[in-house]
């Protein structure tokens, strides 16, 4: 990667915003030989408490890219660390409920995915992937440079930037722009799309402080978040970052409650019970809403995270939810720049993605709507029998109302886009979504049920760059010749791989299952179309006639 002066620069793809969606697109574009330029107002750097968690599905991509083990070397906890969730009182106080493994951190081979979550800061999973995008030659960076505006023509975008160091300002020419440029995105404000929803659900604070010997000050045990149950200050607070940094999250603030750098340790000391020295490193006040942009594209711009869709941030779907746009939009754009992709897969992408963003904007609007304030209970602490009966009724609603914010792998996992103008599928009546059960599915739509090989591998470690045709059952079944052919014809990446495992078939029951390259199933049958079709359809080419078994 290149850090070079905006003069006259063109580039395939601009992407607007370098943050963890922004950076994800790049790689995804990157690593398949796209020219691609990132730029960023900010420098990036900082210690605000964004992200925490990063999902077993985002992890499959890093995994897949190549940085799932930076990512894990990175951890500052180390990745042993326990995921705990622990509802208390106080941090000096009472335990009413607790979360083993919440959001699935503990590492260990699961035979549902091929790699497990992890608690880790935003800024560190941004600067892993900031250090592998150095190291990808078509990806280039700048940083304190602001998108100033942009006019579409047929076949490019005309961006015009200013380098904020400087105050000069460059046109870029791009074949395609991507707005990730976050909740206030220009790109979005110039494709003339709206953010429709609800404003202000709640009033929160975000604090990062330091704080010397919170981990041996209170008797809860280790957890990655600490939910605090009290009149006092309902709160979310836990360890953050080494050197000792954790973060503090008041809840659902009434309008009179302010909380600044200079008072906010003896709102520490009130919520936790916890006398110590703490040093108020940051500070952030926000508001939790639920938006959603009313279109992701004109033409040749297109939107990704935040920029297309906003919602509470309890369940810990947002930065992981925008790494999958990117992911669904990368390999789409690339494959439509390298000749193989028809316009069917770029009208695909909000087809593909917005029923994802509703039922997860959902999922996190009713997490958010059991804070702390509405658990509290008159008596909660009190040393008697009523408070103990108190304390256990409160547990009980925990444990029953939480559920669905941190086991979540059917909604992590259990994607389908089955109403996609490029997945091969006859529509048939779907089973509600079960948050909590993942069932794996290698219909059509389907993410591609995950199996450890007899080697040790993971089986998608052995898809291809491209679309994979897993061929199922007979071991002497060879791979339809009709199949390598079409793919030849039309310039299309495919791997055949023919997994020798006894499991497998009882996963992709089909003989034949056609894999894209963001791990989807995009066909499968008993046999190749004699129509030799279904390229054009999962490829998004007329003519796009459905290929079906």
């Amino acid at each position: 990667m290149t850090i070079a002066s905006l003069s006259r620069i063109k580039t395939q793809v601009l992407i607007i915003g370098a943050g963890p969606v922004g950076q994800s697109l790049a790689i995804e574009m990157g690593q398949r030989g796209i020219n691609c330029l990132v730029i960023d107002r900010n420098e990036r750097v900082g210690m605000a408490p964004r992200a925490k968690t990063t999902n077993v599905r985002t992890r499959e991509h890093m995994r897949r890219w190549g940085i799932a083990h930076k990512l894990a070397e990175a951890s500052p906890f180390g990745v042993d660390y326990p995921s705990n969730v622990v509802f208390a009182t106080r941090l000096s106080g009472q335990m009413l409920a607790k979360f083993d493994n919440a959001m699935y951190c503990a590492p260990g081979r699961n035979p549902l995915y091929s790699e497990h979550a992890q608690w880790i800061p935003q800024y560190v999973v941004e600067q892993v992937m900031r250090n592998h995008l150095e190291t990808i030659p078509s990806a280039t960076l700048r940083l304190q440079c602001q998108m100033v505006g942009f006019e579409q023509f047929d076949d490019h975008v005309v961006v015009t930037v200013e380098n904020l160091a400087t105050g000069e300002q460059q046109e870029i020419d791009a074949e395609y722009l991507v707005g990730c440029d976050g909740g206030r995105s220009l790109v979005r404000e110039g494709i003339g799309a709206t953010l429709e929803g609800t404003y202000g659900l709640s009033r929160n604070y975000n604090f990062v402080f330091r704080a010397p010997g919170m981990e041996k000050a209170h008797g809860l045990g280790k957890a990655i978040m600490y939910w605090q149950i009290n009149a006092d200050m309902p709160s979310l607070i836990g360890p953050m970052d080494k050197d000792d940094l954790w973060y503090f999250m008041p809840t659902a603030l009434p309008p009179d409650v302010k909380i600044t750098k200079e008072n906010a340790a003896d709102y520490i000391r009130l919520s936790t019970g916890i006398d110590l020295p703490y040093e108020i490193l940051s500070a952030d006040e926000w508001v939790a809403s639920k938006f959603i942009a009313t279109h992701y594209r004109d033409r040749r711009v297109f939107l990704a995270g935040d920029a297309a869709h906003l919602h509470p941030p309890f369940g810990g779907f947002g930065m992981n939810m925008g790494i999958s746009d990117a992911v669904d939009l990368g390999w789409k754009l690339a494959a439509v720049l390298q000749g193989w992709g028809g316009p069917a897969l770029l009208d695909s992408y909000e087809r593909e993605r917005r029923p994802v963003h509703r039922h997860v904007m959902n999922e996190a609007t009713a997490n958010h709507a059991l804070l702390g304030n509405g658990l509290l209970q008159e008596g909660i602490e009190a040393d008697t029998s009523e408070g103990a009966a108190i304390r256990e009724q409160v547990g009980q609603r925990i444990r029953a109302g939480k559920l669905s914010e941190f086991y979540t792998l059917g909604t992590l996992l259990g994607d389908r886009y089955s109403d996609s103008p490029v997945i091969a599928c006859t529509p048939h009546p779907q089973a509600p979504r079960d948050f909590l059960n993942y069932v794996p599915s290698a219909e059509p739509g389907c993410r591609a049920p995950h199996a450890w090989l007899h080697d040790g591998s993971s089986l998608f470690d052995h898809f291809g760059a491209g679309f994979t045709l897993l061929v199922s059952g007979n071991p002497e079944e060879a791979a339809p010749a009709a199949a390598v052919a079409d793919a030849a014809q039309r310039g299309i990446p495919l791997k055949v791989i023919h997994p020798q495992m006894g499991a497998i078939h009882g996963l992709y029951p089909k003989r034949f299952t056609l894999i894209r390259p963001d791990q989807h199933v995009a066909w499968s049958g008993s046999e190749w179309p004699a129509a030799n079709d279904v390229f054009d359809l999962v490829c998004g080419n007329p003519p796009a006639r459905a290929a079906r078994d």
